[in-house]
């Protein structure tokens, strides 16, 4: 059975600092990983938010100006950070800031001649790599690195035309641990979790439940399969109510999950234990194994929502 795989990601939230470039005035508010700035007094000014988060949302009221955010992952190793934006009353454009390969090759290749056009040593050329422009909802988007580095993004609000009402912009951002192996678009996602990813996963998950695929969705619109799931058990849910019974009269709830599309996956009917994470608005799938695999070695794991099935 293939199944969706990622490595289960330590989710942590820090105390996080937020700062404003000399001149900038407004109001700005951050509570754990969590901004909120007010441009309304300063129109143009420039933001520099530095976060050390895993997930979270800054809220940007009157947006106008832009943000130039500094998310450092509470990971080692490689991560995958994705992006949601909601915009009101204007577009938000977004833009990965990124030190010029070439300048760094101007500068190995001439650090031994005399000429005067040698780049000092340490001196970085950032340049902006346009990710998106969107106005309402954005698209789901994300990045890759393969190295526990800062990512930079610059954030833009541009203002609509003809259009006199507040702007405002809501950015979502969540990052994961990733596999050094895995690429976008790999199969590498697909591959059964072991034994050990499994366990792991019981325990760091956004959710643990018992069922099985009622139903597979091919969305042609977006990269994403969307897996209706028939719980029979829900052993452990950080949010209320991501699985509901959908009549009064039904014997098990019912929820909905996303996997790549890649993946192929089908609907079984025999039970599994299911785990995954919330990422914004929607949950999706992490690591999955068989009920009768599962009870041969659940014994080896403790966790504080240890409810295993006998």
């Amino acid at each position: 059975m293939a199944v969706y795989h990622i490595a289960a990601a330590l989710v942590s939230v820090l105390m996080t600092t937020l700062l404003c470039l000399p001149g900038c005035a407004g109001q700005q508010t951050c509570d754990r990983c969590n901004c909120q700035i007010s441009s309304l007094t300063n129109p143009q000014a420039i933001y520099t938010i530095n976060l050390i988060c895993n997930t979270g949302t800054i809220t940007w009221f009157g947006a106008t100006g832009a943000i130039r955010l500094e998310l450092t992952p509470f990971l080692q190793g490689a991560y995958r950070a994705c992006f949601l934006a909601d915009s009101d009353s204007t577009q938000v454009k977004v833009s990965h800031e990124v030190v010029s390969a070439d300048s760094y090759r101007l500068h190995k290749e001439r650090s031994t001649s005399s000429t005067s056009m040698v780049r000092p040593a340490g001196v970085k050329e950032h340049h902006l790599k346009h990710l998106m422009t969107a106005n309402a909802t954005s698209r789901e988007f994300c990045i890759h690195s393969q190295r526990h580095e800062p990512l930079l993004l610059y954030i833009e609000s541009i203002r609509i035309s003809n259009v006199d009402a507040v702007p405002k912009i809501i950015f979502h951002y969540d990052m994961e641990k990733m596999d050094k192996a895995l690429s976008v678009g790999s199969l590498e996602e697909c591959r059964p979790c072991t034994k050990e990813e499994v366990l792991d996963a019981y325990c760091s998950m956004d959710f643990a439940v018992i069922g099985s695929l009622a139903d597979v969705v091919h969305n042609t619109d977006n990269p994403m399969s969307t897996l209706t799931l028939s719980i029979k058990q829900v052993i452990h849910q950080r949010e209320a109510d991501m699985f509901r019974r959908v009549k009064r009269s039904d014997r098990h709830l019912t929820g909905h999950v996303t996997v790549p599309k890649q993946c192929k996956m089908q609907s079984i009917s025999s039970d599994l234990l299911m785990t995954g994470r919330k990422i914004f608005n929607r949950l999706q799938l992490k690591c999955a194994t068989y009920l009768h695999d599962w009870r041969m070695y659940h014994h080896e794991v403790e966790c504080s929502h240890d409810t295993r099935p006998r």
